[in-house]
This record gives C-alpha cells, structure tokens and sequence, in this order.
C-alpha cells in the first residue's frame, strides 16, 4: 500500500480504495482527512499515535485529521480505505472542527458496539458494488459512505468546545514539507546532515523533531518508505530484487532483508513467489 497524497479528494469529499494484495504496508504517516480502514478477510495492526490496535476481518479502525499512523496488514487480502474531507463534509456540517473522530474494536465504550455493529455491516455493502460495477456504481458508493459517515459523526465523534490550533498545527505543516521532499527524493541517498540543511535546521534539532513528530527516527522513516515502493514492484514487475531495492535507494542488502522479513513475514523471494503462485 504505497501512500499516495490525496489529490482528488477535495474535488468529491470522499475518496475510496480498494486493496487487494497480498500483505499491505504503510508507514508512519497523517493527512488532514478522516480515514477510516475496513478489513474485509486476513488481520492487521493500525498503530495510531504509538498505541497499536489489532483488527480483523469485518473489523473496521477510524482516524482522525492529522493522527500519527501506521498500517502493517500483511495477513490481509482485501482492505478497503475511505478518506472523508474535514474541508468538503464542513458544507454539510459548519462546526465539524469542533469534533474529534477515533474508533478502534479494542476500546469500544458498551453503548457504543451496536452502532460499531451496525457501521460494520453497512461496510460489506461495498465489496459487492466494487466487484459488479453497475451503472452508477460510484454514486452508490459514495451514497453508502456518506451514511457510514453521519454513523461516525453521532457514535464515534466527540465535540470539543474550542477546537485547538497549537504549534503542533504549524510542525504538522512542515512535517508535511519535509515528508514530501523525502518521498520524492527517496530514491537518491538521502543522510542526516543533508536533509537538515535542505530545511534550514541542525542536524540534531532536525533529529529531535523528526522523531517526535513521527515516532520513528529519520532513516527507519526513509527505509519504511523505500520498502513499499521495493514491494509494490516485486509483486507488479519481473525486475530483479537487487536492482529494485538499488532503484529505490536502497544500498545495505542485509538491512533490506531484515527490515522486509520483519514488516512482511517473508523474504522477498518467498513474496514473489507468493505473488506467482496467486497470479
């Protein structure tokens, strides 16, 4: 699941995916939309600001605007990702900043399963208009998710009486700045000191910032992300392994091994050939 930025969501205020490879990871990551992650066969992990929540098959996970998360469903088949728009769902509801969304199965409140039961089951209405594709199957679609959306506002949001815009807004903001400079440069060598001094900062305020803000450190980050561009290929291309992981930048073929094992269960090898037997 390589994250790709939300282009076109401002445009229908709802965007959806559909993910049917096997194993998925994102790395650490946020974005100002409301996502939600519905599980359709396999299980995961969502980690949402450092706490990890495990998820199931019919099991859906909620995050709000600008949460720290990663996703490792590498036992899962078939995902389906829906991004809401703060900025398009406020034409429907003007105080939607004063609302702040989460769910996860593991910290569901008594009173509040029904209503998870209830989302969940109007979920696997999807999969079915994905597969079929009938006439207008996009409006249905987004019809449906406009529902699960009022569901998420009434059971799974709660309101704050003054919205609050710390210095934490402005370090997301440049987070988001230097995420994109590394996304695009993630195939070149990209070191410390270099990445520092592209934005101004010491190489150690630079360190200190990055890992508070994302909760991992600048080269894992970098490596995270390299890997998912390395798995989208193996599994889509007959290229070979160590000229995919060079053309995505990476160069320590022990630690590319290690870090793949550890993210997707597997070497890559074995993914490709996973892939082959699945093909």
């Amino acid at each position: 699941m390589i994250y790709e930025p939300l282009f076109k969501l401002e445009k229908t205020g709802v965007q959806m995916r559909y993910y049917t490879d096997k194993g998925q990871y994102n790395p650490t990551h946020w974005h100002s939309a409301i996502e939600l992650i519905y599980i359709l066969n396999g299980n995961g992990t969502v980690t949402i600001n450092g706490v990890g929540h495990p998820v199931v098959a019919g099991e859906f996970v909620l995050i709000d605007s600008n949460q720290m998360h990663e996703v490792r469903c590498v036992r899962a088949s078939m995902i389906v990702v829906i991004h809401f728009s703060r900025n398009s769902m406020k034409n429907f509801i003007e105080n939607l900043d004063e609302y702040h969304f989460q769910c996860t199965k593991d910290t569901l409140q008594k009173e509040q399963l029904e209503a998870y039961l209830h989302v969940c089951s109007m979920l696997k209405v999807l999969p079915p208009i994905y597969v079929t594709q009938p006439t207008g199957f996009k409006l249905k679609s987004h019809a449906v998710a406009m529902e699960v959306f009022y569901e998420l506002l009434h059971h799974f949001a709660k309101r704050e009486e003054e919205p609050v815009m710390t210095e934490r807004s402005a370090d997301m903001e440049r987070m988001g700045e230097i995420i994109t400079y590394i996304d695009r440069h993630h195939r070149e060598p990209i070191s410390l000191e270099s990445i520092s001094a592209e934005f101004y900062l010491s190489r150690e305020y630079f360190s200190r910032f990055f890992k508070k803000n994302m909760g991992v450190t600048f080269s894992r980050y970098v490596n995270q992300l390299r890997l998912t561009h390395i798995y989208h290929d193996i599994c889509n291309t007959q290229d070979g392994i160590m000229e995919i992981a060079e053309k995505h930048g990476f160069t320590n073929y022990k630690l590319f091994n290690r870090m793949f094992h550890e993210i997707y269960g597997c070497t890559p090898r074995e993914m490709r050939g996973r892939q082959k037997q699945n093909g």
